[in-house]
């Protein structure tokens, strides 16, 4: 059976239903545009395949012969089922394609945007994903110009821009293992105001994007001397490390560098900055079909409520 399926020319069916259909081979031959010898000789590889006679001439013309009228009902329910085809092509859901671009600060952890992105991306293998880690002032640029799909920063978010809250990010202050204020559990807030600071770029006192982290320090009077500054989580904390001065860093990071003794926590203990960490996009840029079904996965979870323009 397998065999007579995997050897059978699919066209000959259509042939030997049309020849049924006109009762002559002359009328089907016109019927599909063919020679007549041309149709005769499908009809008769047809039967060689079935291995028994399918026509058989009578008065009215030509006839089914009892297994000829079989694959004739078999070959018009294929036919049937082919010829609708299309109305299932268009009741399909389109294969979606295209790229999803993310513009996000460094090391930012989202166990639920991680589970959106892991179901999103297993539903549509078309689409591709690009992760760029850039400043938070790039980050905003970047939005405004429609550079990207998403943007995830923990600055103050613009008027222009929809957000929704990711998470929010507990800080500390420390200091490096060899610091001189390392070990020292009698410190102050107002001990560490003389202290060289290391700080994010985007961490500028009195600066566009000044957040919960750096009103803190402006509040404090802490890290008015910056010596090292980065974007990136990494390296800040390689030069706290490093000793060139105190500064303020994510508590789920620096945790196992404190438990390493790479790292000293300092001061404030309870009462710490927090910052909220945003995703965000332009609601007045034109998205592709795959960047909105992202966008419209990302609303369905209850977890996120956008706030600014529609």
């Amino acid at each position: 059976m397998t065999g007579f399926a995997d050897n059978l020319d699919w066209n000959l069916l259509h042939t030997f239903m049309i020849v049924a259909q006109e009762k002559s081979m002359s009328r089907a031959a016109e019927t599909l545009h063919r020679t007549q010898p041309a149709i005769s000789q499908a009809i008769k590889r047809l039967e060689d395949s079935a291995a028994v006679p399918l026509l058989e001439r009578r008065r009215s013309g030509l006839v089914p012969t009892p297994a000829g009228q079989v694959v004739l009902e078999q070959a018009r329910s294929i036919f049937a089922t082919i010829s609708r085809m299309p109305l299932a092509f268009e009741k399909a859901p389109q294969a979606i394609s295209g790229m999803i671009t993310i513009a996000t600060i460094d090391q930012v952890t989202s166990p639920l945007l991680d589970k959106v992105i892991s179901g999103f991306f297993s539903r549509h293998p078309g689409v591709d994903l690009e992760v760029n880690v850039m400043t938070t002032a790039n980050i905003m640029s970047e939005l405004e110009l429609g550079s990207c799909t998403l943007g995830i920063s923990d600055g103050v978010v613009p008027a222009n821009l929809r957000s929704a809250e990711l998470c929010r990010e507990q800080f500390g202050l420390f200091c490096g293992a060899q610091h001189h204020l390392a070990g020292r559990t009698d410190l102050t807030v107002s001990d560490l105001r003389d202290e060289p600071f290391v700080g994010f770029t985007a961490d500028v006192l009195g600066g566009e994007h000044m957040g919960e982290v750096t009103a803190y320090r402006a509040k404090a009077s802490i890290g008015q001397k910056v010596r090292g500054q980065s974007s990136y989580v990494n390296e800040v904390r390689r030069m706290i490390e490093c000793g060139l001065g105190i500064g303020f860093l994510p508590l789920h990071l620096a945790k196992p560098h404190v438990a390493e003794k790479r790292l000293w926590r300092l001061p404030p203990y309870t009462d710490t900055p927090t910052a909220p960490v945003h995703i965000l996009f332009n609601p007045n840029i034109q998205l592709s079909r795959a960047e909105q079904l992202f966008l419209e996965t990302i609303s369905q979870r209850g977890e996120f409520f956008w706030q600014g323009p529609e």
